[in-house]
């Protein structure tokens, strides 16, 4: 998202029940609705466990990044189904897993009463966690599980805004900027370096993912490549040191205007967390995340200040695909229109 001063900055990519969890800070922060306790639940209540359910759980995940978006809805209910009712933080995690499946498949009302359950139990299990069950053995982090609660708030309300059936989403995504169309093709740099780079297998990777934006019949958008930060007007990196991006983000871009024009865009630099330097070393999940990674952050570059509300579009704030959707095309033709 677009910031209040001169810079645009965004977080990218999680799958939650592994902890690689990602939330942009959507909208503005809002009230915080929970759960009443009346007095210190019991222990036990921390974590009610399933083996059979977590199981459920570890293959919708694997069936989302497989593009089995259907089947991973019906693993996701399975989890659902077998978990127990003080599952707190096992339900949260599930009904999350499920919403982003059924986003992606398309079934955008049911993603949303989802999410609404995930932040419910989000909430609780932060509850709980006040009353002794914050550590490693309860299986409970407050802190964190606040965090997505409150974050899911705010997402469920913006959710009940928007239109994902639309041709485009760019009067649903926050505030756009521009790039002068005299500078296309824009010079982009990925940075080779052993400290905050990549190999040559994986810079082929991040530059095929991002001229997607540039097959886009109609739109003016070219890019270059470059040899330097110097003089780029795209840079690409990976972080170097923690607090770069929010912990547990996979990607961060932020942008500086033209002095003279506050909503047109200088330069645009994201970071985008990986296993490292050495494509050798990466799976093939590893490189597809870092492929879609690559894409979506792009599209921030470009100048979309937020995400679509379709789990179909590579701007969603959290899409397992690898292909810009006809609005993702739409969005940026229009962006760029008359200009």
């Amino acid at each position: 998202m677009f910031s209040a001063g001169k810079m645009l900055s965004t977080c990218r990519k999680f799958g939650l029940a592994a902890r690689r969890c990602k939330f942009a800070s959507l909208f503005l922060t809002l009230w915080l609705g929970g759960f009443a306790a009346s007095s210190p639940p019991a222990f036990a209540l921390f974590y009610g466990f399933n083996q059979q359910a977590q199981s459920y759980q570890h293959e919708g995940e694997s069936l989302v990044q497989s593009g089995n978006y259907e089947q991973a809805v019906s693993a996701y209910t399975q989890a659902i189904n077998l978990l127990p009712y003080d599952a707190v933080q096992g339900r949260a995690d599930a009904y999350f897993g499920r919403a982003i499946a059924n986003d992606v498949a398309g079934h955008f009302d049911q993603a949303t009463q989802d999410y609404g359950w995930s932040r419910d139990y989000y909430l609780k299990a932060a509850q709980y966690a006040s009353y002794g069950g914050n550590s490693a053995d309860s299986g409970l982090n407050g802190g964190y599980d606040s965090q997505i609660g409150q974050e899911l708030v705010n997402l469920v309300r913006w959710r009940a805004t928007v239109n994902p059936r639309s041709s485009d989403y760019m009067d649903d995504a926050g505030p756009m900027k521009l790039w002068d169309l005299r500078k296309m093709p824009l010079k982009v740099f990925i940075d080779d370096s052993q400290e905050s780079g990549w190999s040559s297998d994986l810079r082929d990777l991040i530059w095929r993912a991002i001229n997607c934006w540039t097959n886009v019949s109609g739109s003016p958008v070219r890019f270059m490549t470059w040899n330097s930060a110097s003089g780029a007007d795209y840079i690409l990196t990976r972080p170097t040191a923690g607090g770069q991006i929010a912990v547990g983000s996979g990607g961060y871009t932020s942008g500086v205007d033209e002095p003279t024009e506050p909503n047109m865009l200088k330069q645009s630099k994201s970071l985008l967390s990986c296993r490292g330097y050495d494509g050798n070393y990466y799976s093939q999940e590893d490189k597809n995340l870092l492929y879609n990674l690559a894409l979506h952050e792009c599209g921030h570059a470009l100048g979309m200040g937020g995400h679509s509300p379709s789990g179909q579009d590579i701007m969603y704030w959290k899409a397992p695909i690898f292909k810009l959707s006809d609005r993702d095309g739409n969005t940026i033709r229009r962006m760029y229109q008359g200009r």
